[in-house]
């Protein structure tokens, strides 16, 4: 590939395209983590799928640093294609550099995050610190695969990560490895899905990039705000739970989160579909609104849908899924549906306001996840109030972002 193929034309319907081939990959993906946490329920007592649950948690917090990685890498690469590879290897010095951080962290404070998070064992976290700095380098890949329109690759890295993590995970429980089987199949996933992602050279692109001219500090600075609140949102009801309740219920509540934050995943295929064509500085400004509008269109139908489905079909889903030690999780199922999909609007707008170097919306979306959280602290006493208040706060912070949109779209 040359740097002036690098440059795709975005063509009329190459959004929904895009976003059907996306959401179709992050169903399956979706249904084959929801086959792996069903193996897990089945095999494991709550307090161990709590466990699991802390697991998915520290990815979630490593993957502020990954896609903030892959938002730069995108954005540089849609904006100037040419330069993608020098932009590429700054991006990869600084994933190892921060990968290398993060393994000394978890490596040596595993055994003091076991203690404080009533964690079985602190080995979790130190497999976790190894696998990491791999899935930080991966995300710089993967940020220039969406920033080339490279879909069907971006896709393929995904699933070939879902199918790595449940086939690795389900082998080492059954074989008797419990959480640590869990961990490490997290680790061999991330390993697996960057082979994949692994891009190579353009011919005829420049050595050096200006890292001024592109604009990478700002796009840096931008895309770690919108990631902190992402993460913060994504996490801190988890980890309130997991030091409020007792095992057994911080379980039950990781459930109901399960089943939620499938919103979050199939509305992110549609953020990977907006965000490079937003961020094009050659495409006009016709195109640019019908992306946001078709991607706002999207995310809409994807929460509406999700909602209804947990409403109509809640207790069979718990039951199915998860089985009868977890019925506790249905009343949460609709209240953690609706702020999942507010949560899902007011990130796809603030994305686009990102991609559009402007971060009000970012830092909106950030001010609303640490008042979450510290309404959550303050009165989560019970897992529906912890649910509950997660719809009135994020109703309040995507009406708070839909504004810093809707005032950057009127200075375009």
């Amino acid at each position: 590939m040359t740097a002036v193929e690098a440059q795709r034309p975005v063509r009329r319907g190459s959004l929904l395209a895009n976003s059907a081939m996306l959401s179709t990959t992050a169903l399956a993906v979706s249904a084959a983590n929801y086959l792996l946490n069903v193996v897990l329920a089945r095999w494991l007592p709550p307090a161990q799928f709590g466990d699991v649950s802390l697991v998915v948690n520290v990815v979630l917090v490593g993957s502020l640093v990954a896609a903030t990685l892959q938002l730069v890498a995108s954005r540089a690469t849609a904006s100037a294609p040419e330069s993608r590879d020098a932009v590429r290897r700054i991006l990869v010095r600084g994933a190892l550099v921060v990968g290398a951080v993060t393994l000394a962290g978890l490596g040596g404070g595993a055994w003091l995050l076991a203690a404080e998070l009533n964690a079985s064992t602190p080995w979790i976290f130190v497999v976790l610190g190894l696998g990491l700095p791999v899935y930080f380098v991966q995300a710089v890949h993967r940020g220039v695969l969406q920033g080339e329109l490279r879909f069907p690759r971006l896709a393929l890295s995904y699933g070939v990560e879902a199918a790595a993590r449940v086939g690795v995970t389900v082998a080492l429980v059954a074989a008797g490895f419990g959480v640590m089987g869990a961990a490490i199949g997290v680790a061999v996933s991330f390993v697996a899905s960057a082979a994949v992602a692994r891009v190579r050279p353009l011919a005829g692109a420049v050595a050096t990039v200006d890292v001024a001219s592109l604009g990478l500090r700002a796009a840096v600075a931008g895309a770690t705000v919108l990631l902190v609140g992402q993460t913060v949102v994504n996490t801190a009801d988890l980890v309130i739970s997991k030091a409020r309740f007792d095992p057994a219920t911080a379980g039950v509540y990781a459930a109901a989160a399960l089943v939620g934050r499938a919103l979050v995943f199939l509305s992110s295929s549609v953020v990977s579909s907006v965000f490079p064509v937003v961020a094009r500085d050659g495409i006009g400004a016709g195109e640019r609104r019908r992306a946001i509008l078709g991607g706002v269109g999207l995310t809409v139908a994807i929460g509406v849908a999700g909602t209804l489905g947990v409403a109509l079909g809640g207790h069979l889903l718990v039951a199915v899924a998860f089985g009868a030690g977890y019925a506790g999780a249905e009343p949460l199922l609709v209240p953690y549906a609706l702020a999942t999909a507010l949560f899902a609007l007011a990130n796809l707008l603030a994305s686009v306001e990102v991609a559009r170097r402007r971060i009000a919306a970012a830092v909106v979306l950030a001010c609303g996840a640490v008042a979450q959280t510290a309404v959550l602290a303050v009165w989560g006493s019970t897992p529906q109030s912890l649910a509950w208040l997660q719809v009135a706060v994020m109703g309040a912070t995507a009406l708070a972002v839909l504004v810093a949109h809707l005032r950057g779209a009127r200075r375009d």
